[in-house]
């Protein structure tokens, strides 16, 4: 199943991607954030031209497990989303992707953190299910 992988931020939302089966990953584009409006308009014309059948948005966690206070938001983001698009959205712990994202690519611009954040979030979330689904 091609998936999409959102990572949310106020400025940027990194988008990521993965092939049909689910194996290959790929930091895809850094969206700039003018309302949320734009930003769900321009997701969802991406997820129409590259035939996205599911959509995963990062929620990030303190080392408690809690939820961060800015997870509110993202899952407001996330409910436009999901009223946008014929297809599902999920939500996945993304505590520390950016920082992932900047090992490896440590002189990357911003830009190409938020899209290598959100590659980080897909592949985690893809080998989390992987995991599950050996069980």
């Amino acid at each position: 199943m091609r998936m999409l992988a959102v990572d949310f931020g106020e400025k940027r939302i990194g988008l990521a991607t993965c092939d049909a089966t689910g194996q290959v990953v790929a930091a895809r584009r850094t969206l700039t954030r003018g309302s949320d409006e734009k930003a769900v308009r321009e997701i969802a014309q991406f997820c129409r031209e590259e035939e996205v059948e599911a959509v995963v948005v990062g929620i990030p966690r303190s080392p408690e497990g809690v939820e961060s206070r800015f997870a509110g938001r993202i899952r407001s983001f996330g409910g436009k989303l999901s009223r946008a698009l014929a297809v599902p959205v999920e939500y996945h712990e993304e505590t520390l992707t950016s920082w992932e994202a900047r090992l490896e690519e440590p002189f990357g611009t911003k830009e190409a953190i938020d899209r290598g954040a959100a590659a980080v979030l897909l592949a985690d979330y893809l080998a989390a299910h992987r995991t599950r689904e050996s069980r």
